[in-house]
């Protein structure tokens, strides 16, 4: 499925530039199938239409750093969870969030691929 994704990207017109980011996308991609529940060698058709859905909602102009930073991407998720399930987040969370958030915009993805309204209502209290 990684061989999948990354066809995708080059249909895309996006390409690493190193072997050091195809690593770094290469991870993101492996991060991404993990947490959906898809072993990076699947052929499945069910699992290419489900991944194909998803890609398709990503700009070209995004897929690069999506997969490079998708590690920041689930760590903002997993604190909107965690705010959403406890009805709160810890003062170093938020900071942690308010890092990840930086990095996020520093790359240009800013608040698109997360879920915004909940981590603007975390960061809202942030002081």
């Amino acid at each position: 499925m990684i061989e999948f994704i990354l066809d995708y990207m080059e249909t895309k017109g996006v390409y690493a530039v190193s072997e050091a980011e195809q690593q770094q996308i290469e991870q993101g991609i492996s991060l991404y199938l993990l947490e959906n529940g898809i072993e990076e060698d699947a052929e499945n058709p069910y699992f290419r239409k489900y991944v194909l859905r998803h890609l398709k909602r990503i700009s070209p102009s995004a897929l690069k750093q999506y997969f490079i930073r998708y590690s920041v991407i689930s760590e903002v998720s997993q604190i909107a969870i965690e705010q959403k399930q406890n009805g709160r987040v810890t003062v170093k969370r938020k900071e942690e969030l308010y890092g990840l958030m930086e990095v996020l915009h520093q790359c240009g993805l800013g608040d698109t691929y997360i879920p915004a309204m909940e981590i603007k209502e975390i960061l809202g209290g942030f002081s």
